[in-house]
């Protein structure tokens, strides 16, 4: 087992390299540019666009500025040969290289670290996140199992129905509406944030939280308790429940040791997307909510091209999106003791 996870770990590194290749080459061939704005500007001049260009080195090859990136060195092709020279002494090109944990300094937030200004936001998204995930296992699971045990009858027919009208609408448009109908009307919850100003409270981040943190939830305790319904109703009809109940066992006994056991497994695969979630997953939430997260600084960093931004955020998703398959591949031997790794292979 360790064998297989130090190979995997490796596999993991190169595949993350890979697609700082994909996604720097892509970035690079979007249109416009972190300069385009320049243009419009009736105090800019060409000549001011021309010295930014030279300064950020955006008038490079990709090649060129991928190495720069990669490493923190100044690369110049010369001689159809690759060297490496130094960096402007205030380090606005170069940095140190994402090697060394400096993705650069961002164009649009006035050439503040592209990595401090994602801590900053990081909490905001993972409080978001992982308060969503809380609700749609809590309410999806035992919705899907409540379900399952009466199947064919009114309960049944009824969350099936809720959650098919639910599933057919989006879920910003329902937070959208819920805002302006308990924030605005009835003044139940906040209009957006947070936190108040001067308060920053347990009780007053809860209070902003609460309705954020169930609209995003909806999507995941609509699936989970879809995907919970079909699973015990599968497990349900094995062979191995029926021996059980045969021996004697108390049906909580078999619920809970034989029933419910497998019917998680499916839920282990979907850990991979828990990650991915945080940046991606609760984008339009934080731009319904204007919840300070990673997502609206992705939208802000992809509107006025701000490359260091944009391709630390796709780093740091490409990150957590392979280290959450390499996690779900190492639970799968602790939830089911009949998968094994063939280290040999």
């Amino acid at each position: 087992m360790t064998r297989y996870i130090i190979r995997r770990t490796i596999q993991s590194f190169f595949l993350l390299w890979l697609a700082t290749i994909i996604g720097f080459t892509v970035y690079q061939l979007a249109p416009g540019g972190p300069l385009q704005f320049l243009n419009d500007d009736p105090k800019g001049t060409a000549a001011d666009v021309n010295r930014l260009t030279r300064m950020y080195g955006i008038d490079r090859s990709i090649g060129a500025q991928y190495l720069t990136w990669l490493t923190g060195e100044d690369w110049l092709p010369a001689n159809d040969t690759w060297r490496s020279g130094r960096c402007l002494s205030d380090g606005t090109r170069c940095g140190r290289g994402i090697i060394r944990g400096d993705f650069g300094k961002s164009f649009y937030f006035k050439g503040e670290s592209a990595i401090d200004l994602i801590i900053q936001r990081m909490p905001a998204s993972f409080i978001l996140a992982f308060a969503s995930l809380i609700i749609s296992v809590v309410g999806g699971i035992p919705l899907g199992v409540y379900a399952a045990f009466h199947r064919g009858r009114w309960p049944d027919h009824l969350i099936r129905i809720l959650t098919v009208l639910v599933s057919t609408v989006p879920d910003w448009w329902i937070g959208l509406l819920l805002l302006i109908f308990l924030g605005g009307y009835l003044g139940i919850v906040p209009l957006g944030g947070m936190e108040n100003v001067g308060d920053g409270s347990l009780t007053d981040r809860l209070h902003h939280l609460i309705l954020p943190a169930f609209v995003s939830a909806i999507g995941g305790w609509i699936s989970m308790s879809r995907i919970m319904r079909f699973e015990m109703l599968e497990v349900l009809n094995q062979d191995y429940v029926r021996t059980a109940r045969a021996k004697g066992l108390s049906e909580r006994l078999v619920i809970t040791r034989h029933v419910l056991r497998n019917a998680l497994m499916p839920f282990v695969t979907s850990l991979s997307g828990i990650f991915l979630l945080v940046l991606s997953g609760s984008i339009l939430f934080e731009l319904v909510f204007s919840w300070p997260g990673m997502g609206r600084l992705a939208i802000t960093a992809i509107n006025s091209r701000d490359y260091p931004v944009m391709m630390a955020l796709f780093v740091i998703g490409s990150f957590l999106g392979i280290v959450g398959v390499l996690m779900v591949d190492i639970l799968y031997s602790f939830v089911d003791p009949r998968v094994k790794y063939d280290v040999t292979k």
